[in-house]
């Protein structure tokens, strides 16, 4: 009997197999996305300091990693009061041309449409308020940009546009810690050395979308780069 209903629930399965094989390769498939989509959801932590990087070069995962693995040992800062420090990374690269006067700008937007679009929505409704930015992004997005002697309490003088900091006049920037880490064609020695010297980092406004402990989190973060002393 037994033999019996094993050989039926064998041929069952069979063939439900033969008939329904694609139906049920793509509803595993499905399952697989939404279980690990879950998982990483109820995993990610709340960044204390979220940076997005825009402009010509970008990041490999393994640069990505070491970029926020030193910035959270050398800086590190609790913004949400949770006992971790924890910061992300936004990466957006565009391939650039320079034209005559030496100025860079996004070669093909049409294009390049999906970098584009995100850059547009994460600084019109984004998340990230630390921007490392392109000299030709900074300079035509200054009124998305928050000014940093409101911010800091005082005007730095290396300031570009009372908004930003030209990365390789920070003192971090020089910071003899991570050796051949950085980039082989840079000299600079920080984890900023990831970005070419003439980026510039700033601070998003202060708008109503942003919590006020997160956004001054950032701020403080921000404050502690530019005031860094070997």
């Amino acid at each position: 009997m037994e033999n019996k209903e094993r050989n039926s629930f064998i041929k069952w399965l069979d063939n439900t197999w033969y008939h329904y094989k694609i139906a049920i390769v793509i509803g595993a498939f499905a399952l697989v996305v939404v279980v690990v989509g879950l998982v990483q959801m109820l995993s990610k932590q709340e960044p204390d300091v979220f940076i997005y990087s825009v402009g010509q070069y970008g990041l490999t995962a393994e640069a990505g990693d070491k970029f926020i693995t030193g910035l959270e040992e050398d800086f590190g800062y609790d913004a949400n009061g949770d006992g971790k420090c924890v910061f992300d990374i936004k990466i957006d690269k565009f391939d650039m041309i320079t034209d005559e006067e030496g100025t860079r700008y996004v070669d093909d937007p049409t294009g390049q449409n999906l970098p584009v679009q995100r850059f547009n929505l994460e600084i019109m409704a984004g998340e990230c308020i630390i921007y490392i930015m392109e000299p030709a992004f900074f300079h035509a997005n200054t009124k998305y940009l928050a000014s940093l002697e409101k911010e800091l309490g005082y005007l730095p003088e290396n300031a570009v546009k009372g908004k930003g900091i030209v990365i390789s006049d920070l003192d971090y920037y020089w910071a003899e810690k991570y050796g051949e880490d950085v980039l082989p064609q840079m000299k600079q020695t920080s984890v900023l050395g990831y970005f070419p010297e003439d980026y510039i980092i700033c601070l998003a406004d202060r708008e109503d979308r942003y919590k006020e402990d997160y956004y001054k989190g950032n701020v403080e973060f921000f404050k502690s780069l530019v005031e860094f002393k070997h």
